[in-house]
């Protein structure tokens, strides 16, 4: 019966070829959606997960004059390291706590104007957010203890400067010599997109360490060097950073008396609204694309009927020689099938071919998986059974004395 309905469909290839056009469009709508969108989401998902899923994030927020005037009569002068001495009391849910501070200082080279983001960061702060060392070291307790003048640099800046930025080098910062102790390995970035969360630039950071007298003195009033600008917190598992995030909010109300000076951004919650949002928003289109497939489909009905009257005198013969109706109705909904069925595959294939050359035209992440292939494929099978079926029982139910007698 396949063979029959193939040679059926072959007759009449023009009117074959227009009919299926609107299911290749559908699927190739349905299939760049979805892949589209699956590509954006594991890009958001890579991003957030470099954050560390273990890791909270407290950043200091700049005030405007009348809150900080609102701040300072509340004793609150931003981030400093009392909050961290409570963070590293809390009793439970908390493993490490790392400071990092941006200074406003000038680095000088002979290797020409080289402006990087000159920050001071506890010796665990690379360690918690996932820093690797390319060579050398990366800051250490003794360096805060000894009030050492050391600094490490990122990959980038370790270039620009040549050969002032190797290992044991001297580096004047502000009014001040480092020796370089270390370079970092060189950090992969993703290009950035409005509405995604970017790890910061490391590769063009230079580190140097807290004395031990900043350790103990308090901080001065908000936007000045001595507030921290982040505190990086790491719970003691991503099963427990719901639970640490409540406790350090709770602690930085109390800590702060209620002023709204920072910000906590908890990467693992990020990432579940992400996956909540990303499959709302593959439903979405999904469901765009379906309505492709629909329209496809009532043209593929269309034609059934056009040719289930263009047929009448086969349908009587074929009854009138023993066909049942179970045979008529199989072989109007088997040639429905076939053309959605091969319009899907040239979907498929036209859809893949776009989506690879848009990828590579526009550098917009794309991921095709069998999903993506096979949610289309699905779809366009099914609008063949249901745009072929009505037709299928039309030529099914028709009376064959009748079909051989108006021909």
């Amino acid at each position: 019966m396949i063979i029959l309905a193939l040679r059926s469909l072959y007759a009449h290839k023009l009117r074959s070829l227009l009919s299926v056009l609107g299911v290749v469009c559908g699927v190739m709508a349905v299939l760049s959606m979805i892949s589209i969108g699956e590509g954006a989401k594991q890009k958001a998902l890579q991003e957030i997960e470099a954050l560390g899923l273990k890791n909270i994030y407290i950043n200091r927020v700049a005030l405007s004059p009348a809150e900080q005037q609102e701040a300072v009569a509340r004793h609150v002068y931003g981030l400093s390291w009392l909050d961290i001495h409570y963070l590293e009391h809390l009793p439970d849910y908390i493993e490490h706590v790392a400071a990092l501070r941006e200074l406003n200082l000038q680095l000088f080279a002979a290797a020409g104007r080289v402006t990087p983001k000159i920050v001071q960061a506890s010796p665990n702060y690379a360690g918690l957010s996932g820093l690797n060392i390319g060579s050398g070291r990366f800051l250490l307790p003794s360096d805060e203890s000894d009030n050492r003048q050391v600094c490490v640099l990122g990959f980038d800046l370790a270039d620009q400067l040549a050969e002032e930025g190797k290992i044991g080098s001297r580096l004047r910062v502000g009014d001040s010599l480092f020796q370089v102790v270390g370079v970092l390995a060189e950090q992969s970035l993703r290009q950035e997109s409005p509405g995604t969360i970017t790890p910061d630039n490391f590769n063009q950071v230079l580190f140097v360490p807290f004395s031990s007298q900043e350790r103990r003195v308090e901080p001065g009033l908000p936007g000045t060097s001595a507030a921290l600008s982040r505190i990086l917190v790491s719970a003691q598992s991503a099963e427990t950073v719901s639970s640490a995030h409540k406790l350090i909010e709770r602690t930085l109300t109390i800590t702060h008396n209620g002023v709204k000076d920072y910000q906590l951004v908890v990467p693992r919650e990020l990432l579940q609204q992400s996956i909540r949002t990303q499959r709302l928003f593959n439903t979405v289109l999904a469901v765009i694309g379906g309505i492709s497939l629909l329209v496809g489909g009532i043209g593929i009905m269309n034609i059934m009927l056009a040719t289930v009257s263009e047929r009448r005198h086969e349908i009587g013969l074929r009854r009138a020689v023993g066909a049942t109706k179970k045979n008529i109705l199989y072989q109007f909904l088997i040639e429905a099938v076939l053309l959605t069925g091969l319009g899907g595959i040239a979907g498929i294939g036209c859809g893949v071919a776009i989506i690879l050359i848009f990828q590579e035209v526009s550098g917009w992440p794309i991921s095709v998986t069998a999903a993506a292939m096979g949610i289309p494929f699905f779809l366009a099978i099914v609008t063949g059974v249901l745009s072929g079926l009505y037709p299928a029982i039309e030529a099914a139910r028709m009376d064959p004395i009748e079909a051989l007698r108006m021909t």
